[in-house]
């Protein structure tokens, strides 16, 4: 970011801090509507400022209802600003948090990995990553771990779930006998070939 970038959000932090509330909610509407309209046209420096812009309103106790129209008018967008994303993900309320969590591409990998591995992270939250359009290794890893029985359910329907050489072990040795989960296992093209041996033992018997 520019010297003069870096000035004007200092201004823009000072005069948000004295604006009243109808203000900076009509501003973050205003900011995210202007956005919205050019997003697939911007660099990823305009896309930045945007990011600080919006943050800047957020941190200015924008209320929970815009916050959740926020979050369901970002979630969408490839490119939405990645701090933002991060942000909204990361709120505590699922009205906010839940749009991000289950369609946000822009929201990273290791935001997720950092939400999902929370001492005490609502199963609620772990349902709604499960039902991603798109799973990396790093993220179906933790789900299979911190994950009840319908969320590996949940990834393993998944196509575009990528599941790791040792998040397949940890399905495979959780099967138990269950014949339907061995099945619904072995119907997984990637499965490691050393690993459909163990599973067509379950399915013989």
């Amino acid at each position: 970011m520019t010297p003069a970038a870096r000035s004007l959000l200092a201004e823009l932090d000072t005069t948000l801090s004295q604006a009243p509330s109808s203000w900076r909610s009509a501003a973050l509407r205003r900011i995210v509507d202007l956005f919205l309209a050019g997003a697939n046209s911007y660099s990823t420096d305009h896309v930045g400022i945007f990011d600080e812009v919006l943050c800047l309103l957020i941190k200015k106790s924008i209320d929970r209802s815009q916050l959740a129209e926020l979050s369901s008018k970002l979630a969408p967008v490839d490119n939405a600003p990645i701090k933002v994303v991060g942000t909204l993900a990361r709120h505590t309320d699922t009205a906010i948090n839940g749009p991000i969590l289950e369609q946000a591409k822009a929201l990273a990998d290791e935001d997720i990995v950092e939400i999902i591995d929370r001492d005490r992270i609502d199963p609620k939250l772990l349902a709604k990553i499960a039902t991603r359009p798109e799973l990396s290794e790093a993220v179906t890893d933790i789900l299979l771990k911190r994950g009840d029985p319908k969320i590996q359910r949940a990834i393993i329907a998944n196509p575009k779930a990528r599941i790791s050489e040792s998040g397949f072990a940890r399905l495979v040795t959780g099967v138990n006998g269950d014949k339907k989960l061995a099945a619904e296992i072995a119907a997984r093209a990637d499965l490691p070939a050393e690993l459909r041996i163990w599973l067509d033992k379950t399915l013989s018997q």
